[in-house]
């Protein structure tokens, strides 16, 4: 495996594992004394496209192409 796979595996570990943080924390019940002061649902929104940016990073990897996207059909 090369240094770039190792890598990105790690990050998007990481990001999985924040992201599964984010949802125990904000599943917990609200106190009214002690205000949450970080939003964890927009942490979890940017962890999630994070997450899906990696994935395809690490497809790309594995297979040795780049992903492209479609193309529009209709005018141009």
């Amino acid at each position: 495996m090369s240094n770039q796979l190792i890598i990105t595996l790690l990050v998007l570990a990481a990001e999985v594992g924040l992201f599964v943080l984010c949802v125990i924390v904000s599943r917990r019940p609200i106190d009214p004394l002690k205000p949450r002061l970080i939003p964890y649902n927009i942490i979890m929104i940017f962890l999630a496209v994070a997450i899906f940016a990696t994935a395809a990073h690490v497809i790309s990897l594995l297979t040795g192409q780049q992903l492209m996207p479609r193309q529009r059909k209709g005018m141009r």
